[in-house]
């Protein structure tokens, strides 16, 4: 009955490792959001295959194996005795092995897994992989780095994202060419919601805050999720209409009041590598009308 237990458990397993990479709903927005995390996935799932199938061997192997029978007279071997702490078997080689070889294994995941959260958290620095601040109308020209694993760009854009209960603010700050960077408004399952466009082949530093509670942003089909946090400069305190991150410069665009760090907001890269329409939903449930807190991001050529 156990053991029968544990088979359909592995069953399960593996059918829902497989029904996700392979479903074109679920694995298209899960697994192939980008290269990046296309690549990593596949290397996770070869390796749980792999350990899995290793640990329920072994498992199945000594259950079975090692098992008597019920009229079978029991041999202890282990001169068990009720009352006497059992006699222990000393195996430094197995004992290593079973320390050594998981932890390179971490090890090794822990550095192909390094590229793709680089690509996405790296440090907003010219040696982060984008370069500097994109100048007026400057493009990023983002390409695929084979050595690197990951996108880079010659520069990016600053967008700003607001969330608030229950809905997002946008704002493209000095990104004032519309092709790179435009907010509307679009009908997203009958319901009017904030939308965002961005360009093709050009990369965003999603600058993030929350105005009350604390809100998760999951660009849906990126694959990218990130918690903001409750910031003080997300209020109007100062009665001129404008979240108080932000302030409006002699040109009549938008700025950051301050640093990223001073108004304790949160960042995101956001490499915009496909066509694509999709939407942006809250993953941090916030209040009555959380299932409804969503924006349409679009990608275009």
């Amino acid at each position: 009955m156990v053991l029968r237990k544990l088979w359909q458990f592995y069953e399960i397993f593996v059918l829902t490792l497989m029904r996700v990479r392979l479903s074109p709903t679920i694995g298209d927005k899960m697994a192939d959001v980008t290269p990046l995390f296309d690549n990593l996935w596949n290397e996770y799932i070869i390796w749980s295959f792999l350990v899995g199938g290793f640990t329920f061997i072994w498992l199945y192997h000594h259950s079975l194996w090692y098992r008597s029978d019920e009229d079978e007279e029991w041999e202890n071997k282990d001169g068990i005795e009720v009352g006497v702490f059992p006699k222990e078997y000393d195996n430094f080689t197995l004992e290593v092995a079973w320390t050594v070889l998981p932890f390179l294994l971490i090890v090794y995941l822990a550095i192909i897994s390094w590229g793709p959260l680089d690509a996405v958290w790296s440090s907003a620095e010219a040696d982060g992989g984008y370069g500097d601040e994109c100048a007026s109308g400057e493009l990023s020209n983002m390409t695929w780095s084979e050595s690197d694993g990951r996108y880079v760009a010659e520069c990016y854009h600053v967008i700003y994202i607001e969330a608030y209960q229950w809905g997002w603010n946008f704002d493209c700050l000095e990104v004032s060419v519309p092709d790179l960077c435009e907010v509307g408004t679009a009908v997203v399952e009958g319901t009017p919601a904030a939308s965002l466009t961005l360009k093709q082949g050009e990369v965003y530093l999603a600058v993030m805050g929350s105005a009350d509670v604390t809100h998760a942003p999951w660009f849906v089909s990126w694959g990218v999720k990130e918690d903001v946090l409750y910031s003080q400069g997300t209020m109007d305190l100062n009665g001129d209409g404008l979240s108080d991150n932000l302030i409006l410069t002699e040109n009549g665009e938008y700025a950051l009041s301050g640093s990223i760090g001073e108004l304790g907001l949160m960042t995101v890269w956001l490499p915009a590598e496909d066509v694509e329409n999709f939407l942006l939903l809250c993953t941090e449930y916030c209040g009555d009308n959380h299932a409804y807190m969503l924006a349409q991001i679009n990608v275009n050529a």
